[in-house]
């Protein structure tokens, strides 16, 4: 499977799927999921003036998460794991899980679900998509 496909499907039949789950059904049109690869990342889901953070190039492909609500402009971003490694579904399950943990804090961190128990849909290995 190329990595594109692999990228693509893993945004639209999990992590698309994982983030909605904690949404409420009319805030699913107005937040965005992006699952993109790459060897170093700077983050721009920041606040003006905030210092940016990043991942430094260490040679491996990264996959990484990025959710925006269109609104408001607020925006995370996560990284998942290595590339080669995600193939493993235990790991990426464990990922999944770390993100699912990752999206409830940043919900109830925005203004749209400030202070909200926001909760993902927990994902067990026979829910993965056997086309991953």
């Amino acid at each position: 499977m190329s990595r594109t496909s692999f990228v693509s499907r893993l945004r639209d039949q999990v992590v698309r799927p994982l983030v909605q789950s904690a949404l409420a059904e009319d805030e699913i049109p107005d937040v965005m999921v992006h699952v993109v690869t790459g060897t170093e990342f700077v983050s721009t889901y920041r606040e003006p003036g905030e210092p940016g953070w990043s991942f430094p190039d260490d040679g491996h492909e990264y996959v990484w998460a990025h959710v925006e609500h269109l609104p408001t402009n607020e925006g995370g971003a996560w990284r998942l794991g290595r590339s080669e490694d995600l193939h493993d579904p235990s790991v990426l399950l464990e990922a999944l899980r770390q993100l699912g943990s990752d999206v409830e804090d940043w919900i109830c961190e925005t203004s749209f679900g400030w202070g909200e128990q926001r909760r993902v849909r927990h994902l067990e290995l026979d829910d993965l998509p056997g086309s991953l």
